[in-house]
């Protein structure tokens, strides 16, 4: 029998830590398969995932698989644009966005190899006809976001959604978006807490170390020297050594560079207390370190996640993702907690960390997590021993009918808004030169007045 052929889809051509994890624990749900990792953008992503990742547009034109599974994450609301921003350095992105609209279209076109892709992470099947009856799975997804997408891209992410053969979303507003718009889907905790059951490991409630990881936009918002004095001002972290650890290097999200100041900053207010940054960049490395911990400090959804799945005490601070995926299935530990608040937040995760309930809390979400994905291979497993037959010819022609005619409004859409956003950026640059002209005269003015 041949083996099955299954192209996972995931925001895994950047450094993130929780999109990587979602792949490499997907692939251990999906033994004896061939396995092909894509996004939209081809990587290599050896050092990290000891492999490369091929384009999502190339892997679609040029293969055929079985099985497309999305992997993961808050993928709805995301754009080609939005990923390209986080994907490539500051520098690629900047001559993107200084393009005009006819460029831009023809840039992106490039950076995605050609393909036909409205969402960089739920793929089309009906755009790619080898890939038309291919089965499709979107698994620990965050949807809701799609509302929020231009009309025809949304009309076509929406058509994907009515016709993928399971979706598994793990947050409350997505599953009520979707039961909204008629999509059958199950409501179940993100597949990363599952590593607990794969990677077994027992924490030392002694240890003494408190892992600390903060997003980039958070530090600069309340200061470096602001987190160091809350770290070392804590009755509850005394002793404990301090490790600074990014769950992302990718662009907007941590980085080396902030990490280091916080250090610094803790070394200046304590000089004897023990800190270190953590350069680690390896997946299954940070969970290691995560692991570790006493007490676990972030703004990453994914470290709080590691967090629980070992059942360890965990603090996040206040951002709107993993204040909504908590409020749903974690809410015994603090979230969405201020900075101010940081020293009571630390206190009340140590105690609710010995308590009974809460343990017993997080060991049902790994549980939960574990079922939903191997229910999920099952289904799969049913589809893919049914092979071709009418229902899936018929759905395959479908989903390519349905695809051409909203691919055909979407391109008609384009043109228009191309000439009008063309016109606009001439506009806004003559604006520009007038003020310009109006403020060189309005520096002149009063010269000649003066010298009268």
């Amino acid at each position: 029998m041949n083996q099955t052929r299954v192209l996972t889809v995931g925001a895994y051509e950047r450094d993130n830590f929780g999109d990587l994890l979602f792949l490499l624990l997907t692939e251990r749900y999906l033994t004896g398969c061939e396995i092909v990792a894509a996004a939209p953008f081809a990587a290599d992503m050896t050092p990290l995932l000891d492999r490369r990742v091929v384009a999502l547009g190339d892997a679609l034109n040029d293969r055929e698989f079985d099985v497309i599974w999305s992997v993961g994450g808050q993928i709805g609301g995301t754009t080609l644009e939005s990923a390209l921003r986080m994907s490539k350095s500051p520098a690629e992105y900047a001559a993107f966005r200084a393009a005009d609209p006819v460029d831009k279209r023809a840039l992106m076109r490039a950076a995605l190899h050609g393909a036909e892709l409205a969402s960089p992470y739920i793929p089309t099947p009906g755009a790619f006809g080898r890939n038309a009856a291919a089965i499709s799975v979107l698994n620990s997804v965050g949807i809701a976001g799609a509302r929020g997408l231009a009309p025809h891209v949304r009309e076509e992410v929406f058509e994907v959604l009515r016709t993928t053969d399971v979706v598994s979303v793990r947050d409350r507003e997505s599953s009520d978006f979707l039961s909204r718009i008629g999509v059958r889907h199950t409501l179940a905790p993100d597949v990363v807490h599952a590593i607990s059951l794969l990677e077994p490991y027992d924490p030392d409630p002694g240890s003494d170390v408190v892992v600390v990881q903060f997003s980039t936009r958070l530090l600069r918002r309340f200061g470096h020297e602001r987190l160091a004095r809350e770290l070392v001002g804590s009755a509850h972290l005394g002793g404990l050594r301090i490790r600074l650890l990014m769950a992302g290097a990718a662009s907007s999200h941590d980085s080396v560079e902030d990490l280091e100041r916080v250090a610094e900053h803790v070394r200046a207010l304590d000089a004897g207390r023990e800190v270190e940054v953590l350069t680690d960049r390896r997946p299954l490395d940070i969970v290691h370190q995560i692991r570790e911990a006493r007490v676990v400090i972030g703004t990453s959804l994914h470290v709080r996640i590691i967090a629980a799945a070992y059942g360890l005490p965990r603090v996040t601070m206040r951002r709107a993702k993993p204040t909504r995926y908590a409020t749903h299935w974690d809410a015994q530990m603090p979230f969405d907690v201020r900075i101010e608040d940081l020293g009571d937040a630390i206190g009340a995760a140590l105690a609710a960390g010995t308590r009974a309930e809460v343990r017993a809390g997080s060991e049902r979400l790994s549980r939960l997590a574990d079922e939903n994905v191997r229910a999920i291979a099952e289904r799969v497993g049913e589809l893919v021993e049914r092979g071709l037959d009418v229902e899936r010819k018929e759905l395959a022609e479908h989903r390519q009918r349905r695809y051409r005619s909203i691919a055909n409004r979407r391109e008609a859409c384009a043109v228009v808004t191309d000439v009008l956003r063309s016109e606009l950026a001439e506009a806004r640059r003559e604006l520009e030169l007038s003020r310009a002209e109006v403020e060189r005269l309005r520096r002149r003015v009063p010269i000649r007045l003066r010298a009268r």
